[in-house]
């Protein structure tokens, strides 16, 4: 695609795509198809600790995969840290000040969130604000990791006062601030269970990803691309969540 001001042509969708085994594997590929699929029936989404969006990468097509603005709809950012009102991809930042989320009562159609659900230190109460803020049949996605995953039992032998300089070899674009302590309460089918069935209809799906933390040693990323997803499925990497209100 190109355009009068910008004559060069710009490569169609994420490298994601296009990349051996990750169309078929990629958490956030599923994560983002089943996102843009709901965002067309919805006119107000929300995404729940939105960040600043530092981990868009727009030069290999992160930014397109991300980004759920479009005409007629509005994508509100709401988090805990001011900072996050930096990110790109939201058309309006709502600071989160309490537990209450700044919305009104059935008033979002599509609630989004990535790598959030491990941080939620009171599962109730945010399984109760987004019942509280989604419409009747809203909906609800979100990736975030598996606690019976490699990496999950990794990081909770690693004491969360490390988990930024631990992060830095693994991800070294990722910065100090944009780590935040995780306490995997909402990070199995039985947890989400206990918060999701009285008020929703829902889904977890678990999918590989292992070899994303793995890029600075490539023959140790490939060997992974191969081996995570014959893994049991509970010990894999990602879990997709998908919610409806009744």
């Amino acid at each position: 695609m190109t355009t009068a001001d910008d004559p060069t042509p710009r490569p169609l969708g994420s490298y994601r795509l296009f990349a051996d085994h990750h169309h078929s594997v990629d958490s956030i590929v599923t994560l983002f198809a089943l996102a843009q699929l709901l965002a067309t029936d919805a006119q107000v989404i929300v995404d729940v600790g939105c960040g600043r969006g530092a981990l868009v990468d727009p030069d290999r097509g992160e930014r397109r995969l991300h980004d759920m603005r479009a005409r007629g709809r509005t994508v509100i950012g709401i988090d805990v840290d001011p900072v996050a009102s930096e990110n790109p991809l939201i058309d309006e930042f709502r600071l989160i000040d309490g537990g209450r989320w700044p919305l009104e009562d059935d008033s979002v159609d599509l609630a989004l969130c990535d790598w959030v659900l491990e941080h939620i230190a009171d599962p109730a109460e945010f399984v109760g604000e987004l019942h509280r803020v989604l419409r009747p049949g809203g909906a609800f996605v979100a990736r975030t990791v598996s606690k019976a995953s490699v990496l999950s039992k990794t990081a909770r032998l690693v004491p969360n006062s490390h988990h930024s300089r631990v992060l830095s070899r693994l991800q070294p674009k990722r910065e100090e601030q944009d780590v935040f302590p995780t306490v995997y309460r909402m990070n199995t089918p039985r947890d989400l269970a206990a918060v999701f069935d009285p008020d929703f209809e829902w889904a977890a799906s678990f999918h590989p990803g292992l070899s994303e933390y793995a890029k600075p040693w490539p023959r140790l990323a490939r060997t992974l691309t191969v081996v995570e997803p014959r893994m049991p499925r509970r010990n894999q990497l990602a879990m997709i969540v998908t919610a409806r209100k009744r």
